[in-house]
């Protein structure tokens, strides 16, 4: 997959192909969810029909776990949401060469030829993503028409998953080990530009300033950072370490500091429980092998970002 990722032609980070897949995907839905709603427009909906629709919504997650992160980023509002969640990261190695040389079709999908058209697009669970995005823009059409109630285990996978409050994570006690400094080599400019680059791909969870950079990199930092996406946070560092602005070793720096977590804790409850789930050496060495061969999102943007900090460094 190497040679895929040198080729590829960025836009917004994201490559033409999967935007393509996007794109076709959002014309399915569209007509799809126009259906359901004129379906159910000349009834009452009640919140009986929306626990409905919810429970169709998990019931497709159950049966392809793949989906799971997909709710949480079309809710953020994300337009590329299929690109932004675990899902092509965790999809065999060739179903994602399906996905990656999928040509979306030409003509216009309309009500009438909309499961002919259907059957013709040759991806894996396609019909399954349009059926759970049209379910959930039906949810949230209608569920702010009731009050909230406390979600199910099961809910919780399809709900909007908030950034964790600084009450909820428990900080380092005094009584332990200090942590270690990533040893930064880097100007107030230079951190700068690292700050901006890290909010163009979305590396956190919540826009970081420079001042919380600064803390990160020197050991500081009272409260870790929610990670979106681990293989470009390990291609970053590692662009960094290579270019001798922050030490060899940052990898075991991260993992005894315990600087980062997973972002999506909610949806990994099955596999770290309820607790906090820091991201650890083994997953960052794990992360560091797969950007060999995998492709990296934000590639570009952190390439550009070496090449910036050099100049400035130069000047």
């Amino acid at each position: 997959m190497v040679e895929f990722v040198e080729k590829l032609d960025y836009d917004g980070n994201i490559p033409e192909a999967f935007r393509e897949v996007q794109q076709c995907l959002d014309s399915f839905v569209e007509v799809n969810y126009e259906t359901m709603l004129s379906m159910i427009s000349e009834t009452k909906v009640t919140e009986t029909d929306i626990k409905h629709y919810h429970s169709k919504a998990i019931d497709i997650i159950r049966n392809n776990p793949l989906f799971m992160s997909i709710p949480k980023y079309l809710r953020d509002g994300r337009e590329d949401y299929l690109w932004y969640s675990d899902f092509y990261d965790d999809i065999p190695k060739d179903i994602y060469h399906t996905y990656r040389i999928f040509v979306k079709p030409t003509n216009k999908i309309t009500p009438a030829d909309y499961a002919e058209k259907l059957t013709k697009i040759d991806l894996p669970y396609f019909r399954e993503l349009v059926d759970l995005v049209s379910l959930e823009k039906l949810c949230i059409k209608y569920e702010k028409l009731f009050p909230t109630p406390k979600p199910t285990p099961e809910q919780d996978i399809v709900q909007k998953e908030q950034p964790a409050k600084e009450s909820t994570i428990v900080k380092e006690s005094k009584n332990k080990v200090a942590k270690r400094s990533y040893i930064p080599k880097l100007t107030n400019e230079q951190y700068k530009l690292l700050a901006d680059c890290i909010e163009a791909i979305k590396l956190f969870r919540r826009k970081v300033k420079v001042s919380e950079l600064k803390k990160l990199l020197s050991g500081k930092l009272t409260e870790p950072l929610q990670v979106t996406n681990q293989k470009s946070l390990v291609y970053l560092f590692d662009q960094l370490m290579d270019s001798g602005y922050i030490k060899d070793t940052w990898m075991s720096v991260t993992d005894g500091n315990k600087d980062f977590i997973s972002f999506r804790t909610e949806g990994n409850k099955e596999r770290y429980g309820d607790n906090t789930h820091y991201i650890n050496m083994t997953q960052l060495n794990n992360c560091r092998n797969r950007n060999k061969k995998e492709l990296i999102h934000g590639l570009e943007n952190i390439d550009t970002l070496i090449e910036q900090i050099q100049g400035d460094l130069a000047e």
